[in-house]
This record gives C-alpha cells, structure tokens and sequence, in this order.
C-alpha cells in the first residue's frame, strides 16, 4: 500500500472510531437537506436525463463513502442498490449502524479490488483529493464502472487559487487538494477508455454550504432562509457559474 494511503487510512481509522458527530447526515431540516443534497442531485439529475432511465435501474458503487451519508442521499433517490466503500473500516461500522439499506465494502479508492464493469455506477463526493494520486482513482473508477461515473470534486480556477485551501489536516495526516477542470477530465477518461464511444461532461458550480449556512441563519425564519439560499445559489451559478468553484464531472460509456 502506498505509504501515503496508509497514512490517511491511519488517520481516518482513529477520526472514525472517536468522533460521534455524524447526526448532520440524518437531518430532517429543509435546509440542511438542500444543502447536504444539492450536488448529488445535479450530478444524477443529468445522468439520468442523458441516459433517459431512473435510478431504480442502477446499482451503485460509492467511493471514499466515509459513514454512508451520500449513501443514504442514493438510497433515498432510489438507486436499486447502493453499496458504500471507504478504506476505513470503522467509518464502515458507523454506516452500518446508521442506515441499514446500505451495503458496505473496505475498498483502496486508488486499488479497488472489485472486477471490471462490477456496478453500473461509481461515484464519489470530495473524496478523490484525499488520495495521493487522485487520477489514478479516477481511472479506477472507470474501470469498475459498467455505465457511468459521477466525480463531484473541487474545480481549479482564479477564484480556488485565491481563496481555496490547498492543504487539509486530518488528524495530523496532511492531504493536497487536487482541483480539477475540464481539460483534466476529458483528458484523464479518454486517455483511459482510449478509442472506445464516451459522454463527458464537466458541470460547473459554485459550492460554499458553511457561508451559506451562516447567512441563512441570520434571515427571521427557516423557509426565508432556505429560499434566500436557494435563490443565491441559481444567481451564483445563472451569472458567475463559468468560474465556480466546484465541477460535477458525469462520464457515461457507450453512450
């Protein structure tokens, strides 16, 4: 195992095993919910137009799945199965005990153990930038894709350069984060799938849920806020969305 896959699983295996702060997953709250579900719902949304099916017709592999809350976001949409895979075990264990519908899976997202064409679906939600090599599990999850791959990552541009982090702190264990861009995308998928037929596409966004979440709290009630939200959200992205800071990438072969 690459020392430096080791390492976050290190990380991740002791964050997992004394953190109880997951009940956000669970939240019934409009906004939270919004909020949590927003980029899943884009990203599927557009697969699901392209492809002109449901999600009851697709099973689905979640990557670096941590405790399941994407999971649960997938089950809930009603992909037929959703199994969630992360490298940390305990973070499994808390999934399991969290929502049941979902089945679970140890997996290195830069080695999945797992055969060709295994799921009609792989996906992963800010999970890529945590690998050392974050391209790698890209084409790791086209590999196990027998249909589709959705990539919901940072975006490199002016404004990530500026403002963005460029390291994360896990329990001591330090990642880069790796942004991506369109070039990148289309690049990295068909220097892997080579000749064969393939949709890509990079969706662009802008994602900023902490500030968002703070100015909703200082409207006079919920439903204000969530709209207020909500209506920033379609602005941010109607006016300024060709240099927002996140990309949904949706790769779908034999299209």
């Amino acid at each position: 195992m690459n020392s430096g896959v080791q390492q976050q699983k290190e990380s991740f295996e002791n964050i997992y095993t004394h953190s109880k702060n997951w009940e956000h997953w669970d939240s019934k709250d409009p906004l939270t919910r919004y909020l949590l579900d927003r980029r899943l719902q884009i990203g599927v949304d557009h697969l699901m137009e392209r492809t002109n099916s449901s999600p009851a017709d697709w099973d689905v592999l979640v990557l670096c799945g941590g405790v399941g809350g994407e999971g649960t976001v997938l089950a809930n949409m009603g992909f037929r199965s959703v199994t969630v895979s992360d490298i940390s075990e305990n973070a499994l264990q808390v999934c399991k005990v969290r929502d049941p519908r979902l089945k679970t899976q140890v997996l290195n997202g830069e080695k999945l153990e797992v055969a060709d064409g295994s799921y009609d679906l792989v996906l992963v939600q800010d999970g890529l930038h945590h690998l050392p090599r974050p391209v790698l599990g890209l084409t790791e999850m086209l590999r196990v894709a027998k249909k589709a791959a959705i990539v919901i990552e940072p975006h490199a541009g002016i404004v990530a350069n500026l403002l963005g982090t460029v390291w994360e702190d896990h329990g001591g264990t330090v990642n880069y984060v790796f942004r991506w861009n369109e070039l990148l995308l289309e690049q990295a998928t068909r220097s892997y799938l080579l000749q064969s037929p393939c949709y890509v596409k990079a969706l662009r966004l802008w994602n900023h849920n902490i500030v968002m979440s703070r100015f909703a709290k200082k409207l006079w009630n919920k439903q204000a806020g969530l709209q207020a939200v909500k209506l920033s959200y379609l602005l941010l992205d109607l006016l300024f969305g060709k240099v927002g800071n996140m990309m949904i990438g949706v790769v779908i072969k034999n299209p």
